[in-house]
């Protein structure tokens, strides 16, 4: 699935969208992206990925897009507002975003740490969390910290493999200029990953937030501002439509 970057950058810049988005309600909707850290509203950053496909697959056509299940972490709490309303107005009506500061895939227990990415999307399995849709945003904060692509695909099949083969996963790339070559390579094999699972689709933030021109980033080059997350949203809803 190919999304335009010049409709998503456009949609980040637009008035009317900001206006559309603030208005609209929040009902039906549990989000668990705790708004006690400020710097929580802002996601991290990768290199640049220029000949990586922007996603793989496409959702199914038939796909009932009501429920909608996201595990993330800074840049999607981030950007947690922005996805929320863009969704309502596609017509979700059960949107559950748990989205943490500092959340990496399996490091963390909760206990002054944030729950590790796997564990979080256990306990929401284990609740009784049947999305339409789930959706990732996790690698992050673990670019750079594993020695090779083997490393990085363990981490990757560890949370694909924890949904419903049948339920379609969306998951959103990474970009960190702090740690680039780690990036990269997260990218590629978030890439080979999502294809061997199938039923998975990866949309590119590397691209988007990786462009300078944009100004999508606050100023520590990793987390998005208030028009860097309205382009994040779009991304994902873009991908759901």
């Amino acid at each position: 699935m190919r999304i335009s970057r010049r409709t998503l950058l456009r949609a980040g810049a637009s008035t009317g969208l900001l206006a559309a988005l603030s208005a609209c309600g929040g009902n039906g909707v549990r989000s668990s992206a705790s708004e006690k850290n400020g710097i929580g509203a802002t996601p991290t950053t990768t290199a640049d990925n220029d000949s990586a496909p922007t996603g793989v697959g496409a959702l199914p056509a038939d796909v009932s897009r009501t429920k909608f299940g996201m595990v993330g972490d800074s840049i999607a709490k981030a950007s947690s507002s922005s996805l929320t309303n863009a969704l309502e107005q596609q017509g979700f009506t059960e949107i559950t975003i748990e989205a943490a500061v500092s959340r990496r895939i399996t490091f963390g227990d909760g206990k002054g740490e944030p729950l590790s990415g796997v564990r979080t999307l256990y306990t929401m399995i284990a609740d009784g969390m049947v999305p339409d849709v789930w959706a990732i945003a996790m690698g992050t904060n673990d670019v750079g910290k594993y020695p090779d692509a083997n490393a990085y695909a363990a981490l990757i099949d560890q949370m694909l493999s924890m949904p419903d083969p049948d339920v379609p996963i969306v998951w959103v790339d990474v970009y960190n200029p702090n740690q680039l070559k780690g990036t990269k390579e997260f990218n590629l094999v978030l890439r080979e990953r999502a294809g061997a699972r199938g039923n998975t689709t990866v949309l590119s933030w590397f691209d988007l937030a990786s462009d300078p021109t944009e100004k999508l980033l606050r100023g520590d080059k990793i987390h998005p501002n208030e028009k860097g997350a309205l382009v994040f949203a779009g991304l994902v809803s873009a991908a759901l439509a």
